[in-house]
């Protein structure tokens, strides 16, 4: 009797162990660039991120470092369209990145010009 309740427990650990071995293998890891709380709160930035779903991650992931930040606000701005949403603020953000390094001033027509005509040609990182 002693060694079926001994078996009985290395079981149930060993199945519990399982459990929490698959949840780690299929939590993505945090990616680079999206923690805005430099002191540095880990748990809290992976319990955000492990709240969101495959597309939110994937639309997060696949932009560069200084880009993340636009999905995250379609998100946090509840956006129904979050490829829309994330693909119009690329835009935005990439079309004043470059305007400003032609030496278009913000907020000029010149810079509100020259935006208009990137967006034109601009192809979203996410077509659907």
């Amino acid at each position: 009797m002693k060694y079926l309740v001994q078996l009985c427990l290395l079981l149930g650990i060993g199945i519990l162990g399982m459990g929490f071995a698959a949840e780690r293998a299929h939590a993505q890891a945090v990616p680079e660039c999206i923690d805005s709380d430099k002191t540095g709160n880990p748990q809290a930035t992976a319990a955000w991120w492990n709240r969101r779903t495959p597309e939110q991650k994937k639309y997060i992931s696949e932009l560069p470092c200084e880009q993340r930040f636009i999905p995250m606000v379609c998100i946090f701005l509840w956006d129904p369209d979050l490829r829309g949403c994330t693909n119009k603020g690329v835009a935005e953000y990439r079309a004043d990145k470059e305007c400003t390094a032609k030496g278009h001033a913000i907020l000029t027509e010149a810079h509100e010009a020259c935006k208009q005509d990137f967006k034109k040609s601009f192809t979203p990182p996410f077509p659907g």
